[in-house]
């Protein structure tokens, strides 16, 4: 299913990509609030977050590649 597809995809990200993904974006914490669970200031959040977004891009262009052979 989608939900494992996404699951998988996600263990292949480094652990604080991860945890800042799922606190955005499934949690939906504010950068503030995320950055206080994350016990980081939000400038690292935001920046942790693009390059987590960058990481998980290159995954999904991989994935589709694959698809494609």
């Amino acid at each position: 299913t989608g939900l494992h597809e996404l699951a998988g995809i996600l263990q292949q990200l480094r652990d604080d990509y991860r945890t800042v993904l799922v606190l955005r974006f499934i949690s939906q914490l504010t950068p503030a609030d995320t950055a206080v669970v994350m016990k980081r200031s939000p400038g690292a959040v935001r920046v942790l977050q693009h390059r987590a977004l960058e990481a998980l891009r290159r995954i999904l262009e991989a994935e589709g590649q694959k698809m494609h052979e």
